[in-house]
């Protein structure tokens, strides 16, 4: 293999690393749409950056941020707007602008469509620095505000009934999200990201019992996954982003099939 694909694999490995563990919190709290509400956002932020002569990966973050900020306005158990339905709004018009951005684009639209599936195979050192910096930051916040985190994956309810700040430590995880979804946006892909969001984390879930062994599971089926779907796709001449998603797929259906035997017995 090239010396060069050894940098894509690295690149793959720890963003899938990173989506896993974002997986299980995203999965845990069930408002899974968030991964593609998101990254469409980032998609918006990055055509009118072009648009507007500026740094698309600037543009990029300060939509993913601008969007998950807005997600903390909503309080389900304030309001009558459910999480989901709030995410589908969000989702409409991110779509909205990106569309939009792209009708008064004048120039070729190749970039802003390759941030739909992706673009592993072209990954730059510079992106992999940064993929990794996030994935870091992530796991310090993970880490640092577990409890909160595990609380509010309960009920964010009664998170807030027990004195917990929830709408700050919401508000801060979501900011997170918004940072991993919008480094990655490049490499993955805004179909594929949502895919290793769900599948690692929903397949853990399924075979593991405790938060600890859900969060160490997950993060290394997104690795796994990322880089067998890297794999697959180079020697057998394959799309990578689709290997990706049907490996992380399969590794989701293998959980859920030993979760039944074990269930049946």
């Amino acid at each position: 293999m090239d010396p060069f694909f050894y940098l894509v694999i690295v690149a793959g490995a720890i963003a899938g690393a990173s989506t896993g563990l974002l997986g299980v919190y995203i999965v845990g709290m069930r408002i899974p749409f968030i991964g593609i509400c998101i990254s469409h956002g980032a998609m918006a932020g990055t055509v009118f950056a072009i648009l507007l002569g500026q740094s698309p990966i600037a543009g990029a973050i300060t939509a993913s941020i601008l969007v998950s900020a807005s997600l903390t306005a909503n309080r389900p158990y304030k309001s009558r707007l459910d999480t989901n339905v709030g995410l589908a709004i969000l989702f409409s018009l991110t779509l909205g602008l990106t569309f939009l951005g792209m009708g008064l684009l004048k120039d070729s639209r190749s970039e802003i469509l390759g941030l739909l599936w992706g673009s592993i195979l072209f990954v730059k050192r510079d992106s992999v620095i940064l993929i990794a910096v996030m994935g870091i930051l992530l796991a310090l916040f993970t880490f640092i505000f577990n409890k909160e985190l595990k609380l509010l994956m309960f009920s964010r309810s009664i998170a807030a009934a027990t004195g917990l700040h929830d709408n700050l430590v919401y508000g801060a995880f979501m900011i997170v999200c918004g940072l991993i979804l919008a480094v990655n946006l490049k490499a993955i892909g805004g179909m594929m990201i949502f895919s290793l969001i769900t599948n690692p984390a929903a397949a853990a879930y399924q075979i593991c019992r405790g938060h600890r062994s859900v969060v160490i599971t997950a993060t290394l089926l997104g690795a796994t996954t990322a880089v067998v779907g890297f794999l697959l796709s180079f020697y057998l001449e394959l799309p990578t982003g689709a290997c990706i998603v049907i490996v992380s797929t399969l590794a989701f259906g293998l959980a859920a099939a030993y979760r039944r035997f074990i269930n049946s017995d």
